[in-house]
């Protein structure tokens, strides 16, 4: 009868701790991720953290993000691919938040800062496609998340190297005039884009350059298509109104002169605005000095 005491007491003892491995969906979760079990791994993770248990431990929150990470990593053009990104950021955001020893920091943040690159990357890839509001988000939660992993990173590069290629894709558009183009706003959109790049550097060649030709081209086009027949009062206006793009583009092309005298497009530039102001003189002086350049290459 002895004999059979050691068997019933093992018995007693694993029973309970096997049953706490089971009811532990945190550490199943675990086992299911280190197997690439990811859709049982999500299940498990998510019962987790719906538990009062396990929903205010860094650690749950930590393995919540990695699996939703890698989720997103098998998937990441689709909408639930998407979908998988946003979940391991709030989950990596939680873990932060709840990490008062930093025994999980470290690594989330590391996960942080990969994908906010991702939503860098989707953002070009939405001005690629002309998707401008798609590109707008994703840059905006690019920065958001960029700031929470890094509070004093400064986004002045990465705003003119965003705002610039965007105002060359709407350019495209707006010089295309394509079927249900709205001119006025598109034309206010890359002015508004080019403003924004010199308030933040005022010596950007391309943004003082692009302005200046968009304003230039602007009053190209009112003469191309101006009518005529139209009464004099109102050819008047449309004359006053060219002038005005011209002696706005003027500003603009001259600093791009000032920051590269040896830039044909500049010179060329520069020849037709005083062309189109009338100054006669200065385009020729411009015209010279570009002829100049041509005969010493």
């Amino acid at each position: 009868m002895k004999r059979l005491l050691v068997p019933i007491l093992v018995l007693t003892l694993m029973v309970p701790f096997g049953l706490r491995a089971q009811l532990d969906p945190v550490s199943l979760a675990l086992r299911a991720y280190q197997g690439k079990d990811y859709p049982k791994a999500q299940e498990l993770i998510d019962i987790a953290v719906a538990e009062e248990k396990y929903n205010d431990l860094s650690r749950t929150w930590c393995f919540r993000g990695y699996i939703y990470k890698d989720m997103y990593k098998l998937d990441r053009s689709s909408p639930e691919g998407h979908s998988n990104r946003t979940e391991a950021i709030s989950s990596f955001s939680k873990t932060i938040e709840l990490d008062t020893a930093n025994e999980f920091t470290n690594d989330c943040t590391q996960s942080l800062k990969f994908l906010a690159s991702t939503l860098f990357n989707d953002a070009a890839t939405s001005l690629d496609r002309d998707e401008f509001e798609s590109a707008q988000n994703y840059y905006d939660e690019y920065k958001r998340l960029t700031r929470l992993t890094n509070p004093t990173m400064d986004f002045k590069g990465r705003d003119v190297e965003f705002m610039l290629y965007k105002a060359s894709k709407l350019s495209i558009i707006y010089e295309k005039a394509g079927e249900g183009v709205d001119l006025e706003e598109t034309g206010s959109q890359i002015i508004g884009l080019y403003e924004a790049v010199i308030q933040k550097d005022s010596n950007n060649i391309s943004a003082n350059y692009n302005l200046a030709i968009h304003y230039y081209n602007q009053g190209v086009n009112m003469i191309d298509n101006m009518d005529y027949e139209l009464p004099f009062e109102e050819l008047f206006m449309v004359q006053e109104r060219v002038m005005e793009l011209f002696s706005k583009a003027l500003p603009y092309m001259l600093k791009a002169y000032e920051l590269d005298p040896t830039r044909k497009a500049t010179l060329q530039g520069l020849s037709g605005i005083y062309f189109g102001l009338n100054d006669i003189e200065k385009s020729e002086y411009y015209q010279q000095e570009l002829e100049k350049l041509d005969s010493n290459q």
